[in-house]
């Protein structure tokens, strides 16, 4: 067997990272950040403690990195958005939400219950704060192209109307209408 060479060292680093992060994502979602513990994680993920710390140096470092891995999606998401009419961003936001809580059931578990942990929110208010706003504002932009009387206003009520059904499919699992509600969506902003 030959030696891993430098890009090959450099994929099971990332692959690593991920899986501490991912199992450092489900810990927070199911025990909540306080009662999650490292050597937990490390175990769930795979690895030992000490290599946990390698790739995080606290609970709050991969705190930080699970939020900035989710960012990265939310980014990744708006980017296919981009360039797009307001009416069929807004569509896809949809679309792509819906999508994203039936096929990542695990990261809207995490956002979840990270948004009620006040230890968590506090620790992470920076970037909460800079995402929410981003978001906020991006959906101000679409409404007010689509010539809404109060865009600031529907944006917060559609991201309230989103984040209800977020709980709602939570709640209630698969006896939750979720193709419903996002079938009663698309017909509320005419898409």
């Amino acid at each position: 067997m030959s030696p891993r060479n430098s890009a090959q060292n450099e994929a099971q680093r990332a692959q690593t990272r991920q899986q501490i992060l991912m199992a450092g994502l489900k810990a927070f979602a199911e025990k909540g950040y306080t009662a999650a513990s490292m050597a937990h994680i490390a175990k769930e993920a795979g690895v030992s403690k000490g290599l946990s710390y390698h790739y995080f140096k606290s609970k709050e470092d991969l705190l930080h990195g699970i939020f900035e891995m989710l960012v990265a999606m939310g980014e990744g998401m708006e980017d296919q958005i981009i360039g797009k009419s307001p009416k069929e961003q807004l569509r896809l936001t949809v679309e792509m939400s819906f999508q994203f809580m039936e096929q990542q059931l695990d990261i809207v578990r995490f956002m979840t219950a990270i948004a009620i942990q006040p230890e968590v929110t506090e620790r992470l208010k920076e970037l909460i704060t800079k995402h929410k706003n981003l978001s906020i504002d991006m959906y101000r932009d679409i409404f007010e192209a689509l010539s809404y009387d109060a865009p600031m206003v529907e944006a917060y009520a559609f991201g309230a109307l989103m984040d209800g059904t977020v709980l709602g499919y939570l709640a209630l699992g698969p006896d939750y209408p979720l193709e419903d509600m996002k079938q009663k969506i698309l017909t509320k902003y005419h898409l």
